[in-house]
């Protein structure tokens, strides 16, 4: 049972080809054990090839994590709109579905989630890179949930792509325009 003063975030994020919604999860993982006592990633490939639906959960939790299982989320992240049919029941009445914008065919159908959708693609490319928009999407995370701060977030980042100094110039700058789009929404 969560204390009063606990805090508690957990998010499933969906993708195709699991690199970049992996990615997302380490990512947010990484940040959390700075700022929760607990905190779990958990990464779930159907098949281990590529354009094969992918997706992780990540608990962070100031309390015991009791089990790494999650069949719904406080939040939903999609990378890719095709995995709406697959993970819209997946969120929590009263839940968050944000997820991305781009060729995308229906609607989300529940009247008990809130929906947030982001340009996640539209926004990469525009910063010279389709690959980037995982991080828009995770900056749009951020920003709506408030799960972490900003600083470590952008931490994470850098640190992942700590090799390549214009690889992580253009992920940072995806993650502040996810921000900055969120916020408008």
């Amino acid at each position: 049972m969560q204390g009063a003063s606990s805090r508690k975030h957990d998010v499933i994020v969906a993708g195709i080809g699991g690199t970049g919604s992996m990615m997302i999860g380490q990512i947010l993982a990484s940040a959390g054990v700075t700022q929760y006592k607990n905190t779990l990633w958990n990464p779930s490939m159907t098949t281990a090839r590529r354009g094969a639906p992918a997706d992780c959960t990540v608990i962070l939790s100031d309390d015991e994590i009791t089990s790494p299982l999650l069949l719904r989320a406080e939040t939903v992240l999609m990378t890719e709109s095709s995995r709406l049919e697959a993970f819209e029941d997946r969120a929590m009445p009263r839940g968050i579905i944000i997820m991305e914008a781009s060729g995308k065919t229906k609607d989300v159908e529940r009247d008990d989630v809130t929906v947030f959708e982001v340009p996640g693609v539209e926004t990469a490319a525009r910063l010279g890179n389709t690959l980037a928009r995982n991080m828009v999407m995770l900056g749009a995370y951020i920003e709506k949930l408030k799960a972490l701060s900003i600083e470590s977030v952008e931490e994470g980042i850098s640190k992942k792509f700590s090799g390549n100094d214009k690889v992580r110039e253009l992920n940072l700058s995806a993650f502040r325009e996810g921000l900055k789009i969120a916020a408008d929404i």
